[in-house]
Protein backbone atom coordinates (compact mmCIF):
# COMPACT_ATOMS: atom_id res chain seq x y z
CA UNK A 1 0.00 0.00 0.00
CA UNK A 2 0.98 3.73 -0.39
CA UNK A 3 0.45 6.22 1.58
CA UNK A 4 -0.29 9.79 0.67
CA UNK A 5 -1.33 11.25 3.69
CA UNK A 6 0.18 10.66 6.96
CA UNK A 7 -0.73 12.28 10.15
CA UNK A 8 1.38 12.34 13.66
CA UNK A 9 0.87 13.86 16.91
CA UNK A 10 2.95 15.38 19.08
CA UNK A 11 3.58 16.64 22.29
CA UNK A 12 6.75 17.58 22.20
CA UNK A 13 7.98 14.72 24.37
CA UNK A 14 10.82 12.14 24.10
CA UNK A 15 8.19 9.88 22.88
CA UNK A 16 6.35 11.83 21.13
CA UNK A 17 9.28 12.76 19.09
CA UNK A 18 9.98 8.81 18.29
CA UNK A 19 6.55 8.50 16.66
CA UNK A 20 7.07 11.72 14.40
CA UNK A 21 10.42 10.29 13.02
CA UNK A 22 8.74 7.11 12.12
CA UNK A 23 5.57 9.23 10.20
CA UNK A 24 8.51 11.47 8.74
CA UNK A 25 10.54 8.29 7.60
CA UNK A 26 7.11 6.37 6.30
CA UNK A 27 6.31 9.56 4.66
CA UNK A 28 9.66 10.16 2.81
CA UNK A 29 9.68 6.26 1.88
CA UNK A 30 6.06 6.91 0.48
CA UNK A 31 6.78 11.01 -1.02
CA UNK A 32 3.60 11.78 1.12
CA UNK A 33 2.54 14.64 2.77
CA UNK A 34 3.28 14.40 7.00
CA UNK A 35 1.41 16.52 8.91
CA UNK A 36 1.86 17.31 11.67
CA UNK A 37 -0.56 18.05 15.00
CA UNK A 38 -0.40 18.91 18.63
CA UNK A 39 -3.20 19.85 21.01
CA UNK A 40 -3.22 22.20 23.37
CA UNK A 41 -5.34 23.52 26.49
CA UNK A 42 -6.39 26.78 25.42
CA UNK A 43 -6.71 27.79 29.15
CA UNK A 44 -3.18 29.32 28.92
CA UNK A 45 -4.03 32.07 26.67
CA UNK A 46 -6.95 33.07 28.45
CA UNK A 47 -4.70 33.30 31.17
CA UNK A 48 -1.70 35.65 29.39
CA UNK A 49 -4.86 37.69 28.53
CA UNK A 50 -5.55 38.18 31.85
CA UNK A 51 -2.29 38.27 33.82
CA UNK A 52 0.01 41.68 34.27
CA UNK A 53 2.28 40.18 31.37
CA UNK A 54 3.26 43.16 29.43
CA UNK A 55 1.10 43.04 26.07
CA UNK A 56 4.30 43.26 23.57
CA UNK A 57 5.13 39.60 25.31
CA UNK A 58 1.78 38.42 26.00
CA UNK A 59 2.35 36.02 22.52
CA UNK A 60 5.26 33.92 24.09
CA UNK A 61 3.40 32.63 27.21
CA UNK A 62 0.26 31.56 25.15
CA UNK A 63 -0.58 27.85 24.96
CA UNK A 64 -1.03 27.99 21.00
CA UNK A 65 2.77 29.64 21.51
CA UNK A 66 4.24 26.26 23.27
CA UNK A 67 2.19 24.26 20.62
CA UNK A 68 3.61 25.99 17.47
CA UNK A 69 6.84 25.56 19.04
CA UNK A 70 6.27 21.95 19.12
CA UNK A 71 4.82 21.66 15.67
CA UNK A 72 8.14 23.81 14.42
CA UNK A 73 10.52 20.44 16.14
CA UNK A 74 8.66 18.16 14.41
CA UNK A 75 9.09 20.29 10.90
CA UNK A 76 12.75 19.66 12.17
CA UNK A 77 12.59 15.77 12.05
CA UNK A 78 10.72 15.90 8.72
CA UNK A 79 13.05 17.68 7.08
CA UNK A 80 16.00 15.34 8.08
CA UNK A 81 13.95 12.41 6.93
CA UNK A 82 13.13 13.67 3.90
CA UNK A 83 10.10 14.77 3.64
CA UNK A 84 9.22 17.28 1.06
CA UNK A 85 5.55 18.21 2.24
CA UNK A 86 5.26 18.71 5.40
CA UNK A 87 1.93 20.84 6.86
CA UNK A 88 1.72 21.77 10.80
CA UNK A 89 -1.10 22.49 12.98
CA UNK A 90 -1.39 23.41 16.42
CA UNK A 91 -5.46 23.48 17.62
CA UNK A 92 -6.89 23.51 20.93
CA UNK A 93 -8.90 20.73 21.95
CA UNK A 94 -8.07 17.20 23.48
CA UNK A 95 -5.14 15.39 21.76
CA UNK A 96 -7.39 12.41 20.32
CA UNK A 97 -9.69 14.37 19.29
CA UNK A 98 -7.70 16.80 17.15
CA UNK A 99 -5.66 14.12 15.51
CA UNK A 100 -9.06 12.04 14.52
CA UNK A 101 -10.49 15.71 13.42
CA UNK A 102 -7.02 16.28 11.40
CA UNK A 103 -7.24 12.61 9.91
CA UNK A 104 -10.31 13.28 8.89
CA UNK A 105 -9.44 17.50 7.02
CA UNK A 106 -6.60 16.00 5.66
CA UNK A 107 -7.64 12.97 4.30
CA UNK A 108 -5.25 10.59 5.72
CA UNK A 109 -4.32 7.10 4.78
CA UNK A 110 -2.56 6.63 7.74
CA UNK A 111 -2.63 8.36 11.50
CA UNK A 112 0.76 7.20 13.94
CA UNK A 113 0.91 7.54 17.90
CA UNK A 114 2.72 6.48 20.16
CA UNK A 115 2.45 4.05 22.53
CA UNK A 116 3.13 6.18 25.76
CA UNK A 117 0.55 5.54 28.03
CA UNK A 118 -0.83 2.15 26.29
CA UNK A 119 -1.10 -0.58 28.20
CA UNK A 120 -2.43 -4.46 27.61
CA UNK A 121 -5.99 -2.92 28.90
CA UNK A 122 -5.55 0.03 26.97
CA UNK A 123 -9.03 0.16 25.94
CA UNK A 124 -10.16 0.15 30.01
CA UNK A 125 -8.15 2.92 30.67
CA UNK A 126 -9.83 6.02 30.25
CA UNK A 127 -8.04 9.27 28.42
CA UNK A 128 -6.00 7.11 26.86
CA UNK A 129 -4.80 8.85 23.32
CA UNK A 130 -3.62 5.95 21.52
CA UNK A 131 -6.39 3.94 22.54
CA UNK A 132 -9.10 6.38 21.41
CA UNK A 133 -7.23 6.86 18.73
CA UNK A 134 -7.02 3.38 17.61
CA UNK A 135 -10.80 2.82 18.26
CA UNK A 136 -12.39 5.68 16.21
CA UNK A 137 -9.34 6.32 13.57
CA UNK A 138 -10.67 6.94 9.52
CA UNK A 139 -8.05 5.00 8.59
CA UNK A 140 -4.58 2.77 9.01
CA UNK A 141 -3.40 3.26 12.57
CA UNK A 142 0.56 2.70 13.12
CA UNK A 143 0.89 3.12 17.37
CA UNK A 144 4.93 3.37 17.59
CA UNK A 145 6.08 1.75 20.49
CA UNK A 146 7.90 4.60 22.75
CA UNK A 147 8.01 3.10 26.17
CA UNK A 148 10.78 1.42 27.43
Amino acid sequence: MTYQNVVVGSDGSATAELAVRSAAEIAAEHGARLVIVTAYAPRGDEMARQSVVPEDVRWAVTEVNQAEERVRDGLRIAAEAGVTGTVTQAIAGSPADVLLDAADSFDADLLVVGSKGLTPNAHSILGSVAASVAHHAPCDILIVHTTS
